[in-house]
């Protein structure tokens, strides 16, 4: 584990190397979670669960790279977070200021950083770019932490049962995925009208009645995966199955256009396009439509910021809405038009057959109990 670690390190560190030249830089502050993340191969910074920042910082200066953290924190950082990967200690006491101490490191160099910090230019825009296109070592952990979120959700929809509330699928769930060393960064639940009537269905006491739609991201080592699943006690409604299946529609519009080169917005466009051939032409504005995913929950959404390039290896998730149903898988942008579905369902869930292009793929429907 630690060569593979040591491989991955080496390859962002000729990224970052490449930003300072681009940049007129001698080195880049990393502060923020999500980079300490995906510059150590998995480490965590963090002690306060979603804090931005942590209780330690990377400094890449010139051919020499430092971890700084108090001298309370420092020992366990080196030994757990950050072994074997020539990352060298700078301290101060817990009750200094951490600015200074950067700074003091520093010194007359240029750097750049990832949080406004003295009068730094700051240049996260740049670093979350380094981000989004996969090593090989990321990968084979996303289809890791992506079958393990597949199998947990799937496992966690045939307990159900009616009479459950939001908080104990939640529960259910959470603890299944925790057991695997994953995290539920985000965990939706929404039963009955709470999921025709919300699309960020927070879990509440309501009792499940009948139907339930399940999102999820799970985190590990950084990486984010996201999928979501649905559960009908009884048979599906045929308009419950007319609304599922726009949404499809939409998703494989989304897919289809999702090809390495393509801008954000080009694909953001054919996604509203398609509910407006499936009867639903402002459904799009009732709810982010996904995009980019990786060391956040999302890297960039589609539609919302300036266009963005899809990159070899990056991950996507589009999440599509329609009236109470929403589809949504992690995808890997392959070269050559390929994608890879990194979340799937069990061979027993009930699926469809859909063009898409000149292929053809499977989709997961409403599992029926």
């Amino acid at each position: 584990m630690t060569v593979a670690r040591q491989k991955e390190v080496a390859q962002k560190e000729e990224r970052i190397r490449e930003l300072f030249a681009r940049r007129g830089l001698d080195g880049v502050c990393l502060s923020r979670a999500i980079n300490f993340s995906w510059f150590t191969a998995g480490g965590n910074n963090r002690v306060v669960t979603g804090s931005e920042t942590g209780a330690a910082v990377l400094v890449i200066l010139g051919v020499r790279k430092y971890i700084v953290a108090p001298k309370n924190e420092i020992e366990r950082f080196m030994e757990e977070q950050v072994p074997d990967l020539g990352f060298e200690p700078w301290t101060y006491d817990w009750y200094e200021s951490k600015e200074k101490a950067i700074a003091h490191l520093v010194g007359n160099h240029r750097v750049g950083t990832d949080i406004p910090m003295g009068d730094w230019p700051v240049i996260g825009a740049d670093i979350n770019r380094l981000r989004y296109s996969l090593t090989e070592e990321e990968i084979a952990r996303a289809r890791k932490i992506g079958k393990i979120c597949s199998r947990e959700l799937a496992a966690t929809c045939v307990t159900l049962y009616p009479g459950m509330t939001e908080w104990e699928i939640q529960a259910e769930l959470s603890c299944r995925l925790i057991k695997c060393g994953v995290r539920p960064a985000v965990l939706l639940v929404g039963t009955d009208e709470r999921a025709y009537k919300y699309r960020h269905p927070v879990p509440t006491n309501k009792r499940l009645e009948k139907y339930a739609v399940i999102g999820l991201v799970g985190e590990k080592g950084g990486l984010h995966l996201a999928l979501t699943r649905s559960v009908y006690f009884g048979t599906v409604p045929d308009h419950l199955h007319r609304l599922y299946e726009a949404a499809l529609k939409v998703e494989v519009a989304f897919l289809q256009a999702s090809k390495v080169g393509t801008e954000s917005q080009q694909v953001f466009d054919q996604g509203r396009a398609a509910y407006v051939a499936a009867g639903f032409p402002d459904e799009w504005q009732r709810h982010h439509q996904g995009g980019a995913i990786g060391y956040a929950p999302r890297e960039y959404r589609a539609g919302e910021v300036a266009d963005e390039t899809i990159q070899h290896n990056q991950m996507l998730a589009w999440n599509p809405t329609v009236q109470g149903t929403k589809c949504e898988d992690t995808v890997l942008v392959k070269t050559g038009d390929v994608l890879e579905f990194l979340t799937s369902v069990p061979e027993w869930w009930p699926m469809k057959t859909v063009k898409m292009g000149r292929e053809e793929i499977r989709r997961p429907l409403i599992l029926e109990r």
